[in-house]
């Protein structure tokens, strides 16, 4: 759900620092139609998107990588998930992009018609009052996915003198419209318990996720806050967003 900020920002961050790659259309600050401009620019974007461009700072979304997606909070359980890969994060469509320069806040609504994961997980405690231990690899299967996603973002005084865009803020909510997942090697690899558990999962998934959305939502939300400031950091607001 992160997919178009990077996109939008990665267009504004290769401006002037270095020379622009054909493929990166840039959108002026006082344009009119600047959030149309810049869903425009996304969509010209996509095709780079799934191999990455590293020179200009945007990560492959093919499969994208996350470290760690989940951990411990206090709900009564323990979760990680470490080398998490995301396959059709690329497939996204832009529903909503909402820019206020003045008071610098980005909103950017997305579709996301199918994901499939794929990593290492840890779990110890209870959901859906069933205990579950065990570790292991594990898949999942989410169809008519969305996200919304807010940041707000501050000017700082880099260490060159210039105004810098920083982030201060990245607030992401999800939504998955239906799905399945398997964890293998639950209860150190007993097959009847772990049957039992990924069935009970399955059959109340709506539940199961959103037992553990929120879980989700703060880790993605802290990920993606410094892959953010990563892509702007080294660029000027005026090199982001030029006048003219």
């Amino acid at each position: 759900m992160i997919l178009p900020i990077v996109a939008i920002l990665s267009i504004a961050g290769a401006v002037t620092a270095v020379d622009l790659p054909e493929f990166l259309h840039v959108c002026k600050r006082k344009d009119p139609q600047v959030e149309a401009c810049m869903t425009q620019s996304v969509e010209y974007l996509r095709p780079y998107l799934m191999k990455g461009v590293p020179e200009c700072n945007i990560p492959a979304l093919e499969p994208l990588l996350l470290k760690e997606l989940v951990a411990t909070e206090g709900t009564g359980i323990r979760i990680t998930a470490n080398d998490v890969h995301a396959y059709g994060a690329s497939n996204f469509n832009v529903r909503r992009l909402k820019i206020d320069l003045n008071l610098l806040r980005f909103e950017v609504d997305v579709d996301l018609p199918h994901l499939f994961i794929d990593g290492q997980y840890q779990v110890d405690g209870r959901v859906l009052l069933l205990p579950i231990r065990g570790s292991g690899p594990m898949k999942g299967n989410f169809t008519g996915c969305t996200g919304a996603v807010k940041l707000q973002g501050e000017i700082l005084k880099g260490d060159d003198g210039e105004e810098h865009l920083h982030f201060s803020d990245f607030r992401m909510k999800i939504s998955i419209g239906k799905g399945n997942l398997l964890l293998e090697n639950l209860f150190g690899g007993e097959r009847t318990l772990g049957d039992i558990v990924n069935s009970a999962i399955n059959s109340n998934f709506d539940a199961f996720i959103r037992e553990l959305q929120p879980l989700i939502e703060k880790a993605l939300s802290e990920a993606f806050l410094e892959i953010a400031n990563n892509i702007v950091g080294p660029f000027t607001y005026q090199q982001l967003f030029p006048d003219d």
